[in-house]
């Protein structure tokens, strides 16, 4: 069961003083955020709230823009950002498109975990309340053009748990963060991508 149809309810229990100290807390996750690695289970639902199709696989964030998602299953794909461009493998296809890093947050939610810009600059921040031992936000984009039309986040003691993006056809995704390290070294390399020989590659190098 996603979280969507339950979030608001919990809004109208907090007062008011403990609204601001949770908004706050959530910047501060932000700003004081590094590095991150962690597991991950990606979910994709219809509007219908059907389950459409479940990855699983690793993430890997260093900021300023940089990030990895490693899928597994059900096919692997890899998607890597060196900051300025995002490079996406397809392994069964033997095909890599690559173009450059769109720094709007509404293109790239990811990205809000990894900018120097406060987070009310882009979105309208709800702060929802506590479910399960979670802290949950919900983040509205301030422009109409973006690719999400509601983002929520869920954070405990660790730091994030759960990303649930919905888009303006009522389909959404959910991913929740298992094993996750925060502020670790992390390997550089692993941010930086050379197209395989032989496969196809797509886009401006």
């Amino acid at each position: 069961m996603r979280f969507f149809s339950q979030a608001l309810l919990l809004f109208s229990l907090l007062p008011f003083g403990l609204q601001a100290s949770e908004g706050e807390r959530l910047q501060a996750y932000v700003d004081n955020l590094k590095t991150l690695r962690a597991e991950f289970v990606q979910r994709l639902y219809d509007d219908k709230d059907q389950l459409i199709q479940e990855s699983r696989g690793r993430f890997l964030l260093q900021r300023p823009g940089q990030f990895r998602w490693d899928y597994e299953k059900p096919y692997a794909q890899l998607i890597v950002s060196d900051g300025k461009k995002v490079w996406v493998y397809d392994q069964d296809l033997a095909q890599v498109t690559v173009k450059k890093l769109d720094m709007n947050l509404g293109s790239a939610p990811i990205l809000l975990l990894s900018q120097k810009q406060p987070l009310a600059a882009a979105f309208q921040i709800m702060v929802l309340g506590k479910k399960d031992d979670l802290s949950w936000y919900k983040l509205t984009p301030h422009q109409e053009e973006s690719d999400f039309s509601e983002i929520f986040l869920a954070l405990d003691q660790q730091g994030l748990k759960v990303m649930e993006l919905k888009d303006g056809f009522g389909q959404a995704t959910q991913i929740r963060f298992m094993d996750l390290e925060s502020n670790i070294e992390l390997d550089k390399k692993q941010f930086h991508f050379s197209p395989p020989e032989g496969v196809d590659v797509i886009g401006d190098l």
